[in-house]
């Protein structure tokens, strides 16, 4: 019988940070605005360190191809052209990136170097991307064990691909500042895989400092099994499929190794039906040469004891659950998604916890799914809408009034109440509405369930304009009597 193959597993997690500006130019972080020009540039590899041409960047470098970059007014300058020397770095993302670093147990070093790290795939104008571990040897604690955080770096963050095909590249997102974490190959199960990836990225979120959305957030996944070796498998976007990918990797080697043939050490892409391709061979030690336009950086006391550790993740889930009567897995959204803080201000402000809570999970998923840009809504524009409604709020209003708020960002949210959204009716209108209803459409009442065939019909026109539950009741009323 053949032994299965025994996994070695680790994981790469990059991050962008909250910060307003870049990391090593005073650019906007927004990502908001739109191109106004454009370069263009043909990359070639050069030796890294050690005197050699790094394979990857090698392999790139043969495609021969002309990049194309789009500019943008305030969210790319000359650095990003590589015309012009970087900035010091960023000391907020450099904050972000040391709390971080001592949330996973990290050792900091004294004095925090730059590097630059070839990568000639087009992410940049420039043919390498800065990059400065700030943390070291760390761990993080998973019901399988202990798993070894290996470090913690702070680095541009790579630019948007536009298109693919004709080799376009936005410079807005490249030089954001990201964080990339590192785990030991110390994963020994495809569903710790995933485990991790939670854990850390709740680690994350309770600093409530790092960015949340599409993009935000990238798992890279590094597998080999007995026999095999290690392949880096990028693209991975969920963190329900890090099992699926993993095991499908898993099979992929064994077949390679059943078939006598050797695995070769990759970079492959995570496809739809999570296989992986080959995208090129895995980069060495050879990409990487010191930034000599960035001075060290000395780690200070001053600067670790300035640094604010938020509240262990746990405890505060608990303390959700305990003070607010809301779920655990409800209280867990509201980490995962960024929206804790936002959650505690709506409370203390007086909002009902099972609402806001609920406002901020089910209904916003809600609104994404119909098409309304909820991206749109920051946290003071929720708030907004929560102060709008007072004590009137209820599931339907909120929802009603998000919407608008979501589709008018221009128009504030008092005026889209009176123009209609969330506007409240009293119960004779109410009943006057559905009985308008019922009449124009006898058809249904003659259906084997005309409480569901009218029900839809009722809620199309009322909803959000009064409490879910008067209406489901005065309907029920008016069908009966």
């Amino acid at each position: 019988m053949t032994e299965a193959p025994i996994l070695k597993c680790g994981l790469e997690i990059h991050q962008q940070l909250l910060t307003k500006k870049k990391l090593f130019c005073d650019c906007s972080a927004a990502f908001s605005e739109e191109p106004a020009g454009e370069v263009k540039r043909k990359l070639r590899a050069v030796a890294g360190e050690t005197g050699e041409v790094d394979v990857a960047a090698a392999h790139e470098a043969g495609k021969e191809r002309v990049l194309i970059y789009k500019t943008y007014p305030g969210e790319s300058c000359l650095l990003e052209q590589d015309e012009e020397p970087p900035h010091p770095m960023n000391p907020e993302a450099l904050d972000i990136a040391l709390q971080i670093a001592l949330m996973l147990n990290c050792t900091i070093p004294e004095e925090i170097e730059v590097m630059r790290k070839t990568v000639l795939d087009g992410s940049n104008t420039s043919g390498f991307q800065r990059t400065a571990v700030v943390g070291l040897d760390g761990w993080i604690d998973t019901k399988e064990g202990r798993v070894g955080i290996q470090s913690v770096a702070v680095e541009e963050d790579a630019c948007q691909i536009l298109d693919r095909t004709k080799n376009i590249f936005g410079l807005s997102r490249w030089g954001i500042p990201l964080v990339e974490i590192a785990t030991a190959p110390d994963i020994k199960a495809p569903e710790q895989a995933a485990e991790v990836a939670e854990a850390i990225g709740m680690v994350l979120q309770s600093t409530e400092r790092v960015r949340r959305g599409l993009g935000t957030i990238r798992q890279d996944l590094n597998v080999s099994i007995t026999g095999g070796a290690r392949c880096e498998l990028k693209g991975v976007q969920e963190l329900s499929t890090i099992p699926k990918i993993i095991e499908y990797e898993m099979e992929r080697q064994s077949e390679v190794i059943r078939s006598g043939r050797k695995v070769t050490e990759d970079v492959r892409r995570v496809k739809p039906d999570l296989t992986t391709e080959f995208m090129r061979p895995m980069p060495g030690a050879a990409r990487m040469y010191p930034e000599t336009d960035v001075p060290p950086i000395r780690v200070t006391r001053e600067m670790l004891s300035g640094i604010r550790l938020a509240e262990a993740i746990d405890g505060r889930l608990d303390r959700f659950v305990r003070e607010h009567g809301i779920s655990a897995d409800i209280a867990g959204q509201l980490f995962r998604e960024n929206h804790a803080t936002l959650f505690e201000n709506l409370v203390k402000e007086g909002a009902e916890p099972k609402l806001a809570a609920t406002a901020l999970t089910t209904i916003l998923k809600s609104l994404k799914r119909e098409g309304a840009p909820t991206e749109k809504l920051g946290d003071y524009r929720v708030m907004e809408v929560f102060r709008h409604l007072g004590g009137s709020a209820n599931k339907d209003s909120v929802l009603q009034l998000l919407k608008a708020a979501a589709e008018h960002p221009d128009r504030n949210v008092a005026e889209l109440a009176s123009a209609g959204a969330a506007a409240g009716m009293s119960e004779s209108e109410v009943r006057k509405e559905i009985r308008a209803i019922i009449a124009a459409n006898q058809q249904a009442m003659k259906a084997p369930n005309p409480m569901n065939a009218l029900m839809g019909l009722v809620m199309a026109r009322l909803r959000g304009r009064a409490p879910g539950a008067l209406i489901m009741r005065i309907l029920k009323e008016e069908l009966e009597g």
